[in-house]
């Protein structure tokens, strides 16, 4: 497996990578400060979010992701628009990728919707851990560094996000500059710039315990594109769950609830449908977060005179 994954190394140096590099994640509509900047505070609330992915389950080196997000809105301060956090680690094989970004949305009001007009920035580091010296002479490459060795890339992202009722769709860009990391061999690579179109609609059945949510994501870096097509059922406002299909990849069922006071917890398993689904047992996906408001409540007054009764 080593020597598999050494000849994959050789080629993502030896060339530029042609493939989807940011994160796959299946619960997309629960994780739209992760896809697009400008859904920062556009809610009101305060929101964390973190998910936990295991992918592939099964292969040695696969990818294993974090993600951490923090996002307001700025209107508790007197301010329009709001603030984000997004924090990414993930790890492939002898790769590790760990991405931090602040992201500001200024929100404008359309008739009764609102738009998000967002930036991220923020820095990515990029590091290879491993011994690529073998005795195959395939694998030992040139462009391969033969020991651990890190970048520090400057990354930006732009995004639009508009929300109205019980509709939503954003559109948004990772990686806008491309930034080039160049290894002390002949190799480097590049942040690939990657877009994303996300749109859902909350359906209110003739059950009012039952809310129905289809919703549509894009993935494209210019190459290569996917197609996520997702339907999650909310009873009570608290429990759901639901299913995603991710064209030439999964099918994916998910699950959930609202524990209490605002905490929520997702799961997520990939059935793979490809060909790696001969070596893997699938991919798993747990979602942890927690939403709350810090809207200030005025306490009444009492007065003695009757001029104020």
């Amino acid at each position: 497996m080593k020597k598999l994954i050494t000849i994959l190394f050789s080629l993502l140096f030896a060339h530029q990578v042609l493939a989807q590099q940011d994160p796959q994640y299946s619960h997309d509509m629960f994780n739209l400060m992760g896809i697009n900047p400008g859904f920062a505070g556009i809610k009101g609330d305060i929101n964390f979010t973190t998910l936990n992915r295991r992918q592939w389950m099964g292969f040695e080196g696969a990818p294993k992701t974090t993600l951490l997000t923090l996002e307001s809105s700025l209107s508790p301060i007197g301010l329009k628009g709001g603030l984000g956090l997004s924090i990414v680690n993930d790890i492939i094989g002898f790769e590790k990728n760990f991405n931090l970004k602040l992201s500001y949305s200024y929100h404008k009001q359309i008739r009764s919707g609102i738009l998000g007009i967002g930036i991220d920035a923020g820095l990515f580091n990029k590091s290879i851990d491993g011994d690529f010296n073998t005795t195959d002479p395939v694998a030992n490459d040139l462009a391969l560094p033969a020991k651990g060795e890190q970048k520090m890339l400057f990354d930006l992202g732009l995004g639009l996000f508009y929300t109205k009722n019980n509709f939503y769709a954003g559109l948004s860009s990772t990686h806008i500059s491309q930034p080039r990391a160049k290894f002390s061999t002949s190799g480097a690579t590049f942040l690939k710039r990657h877009y994303f179109f996300i749109t859902g609609y909350n359906i209110q059945l003739s059950n009012a315990l039952i809310d129905l949510t289809p919703s549509m994501l894009v993935k494209s870096d210019g190459i290569s594109t996917q197609f996520n097509f997702n339907v999650v059922v909310l009873y009570n406002k608290k429990f759901w769950g639901g299913v995603t299909y991710r064209n030439k990849d999964a099918i994916v069922a998910l699950i959930g609830a609202e524990l209490f006071n605002g905490i929520k917890l997702g799961y997520a398993y990939d059935l793979i449908l490809s060909k790696i689904r001969k070596g893997s047992s699938g991919s798993h996906e747990v979602l942890l977060s927690y939403s709350f408001n810090l809207g200030i409540v005025r306490i009444p007054q009492k007065y003695k005179s009757v001029r104020f009764l």
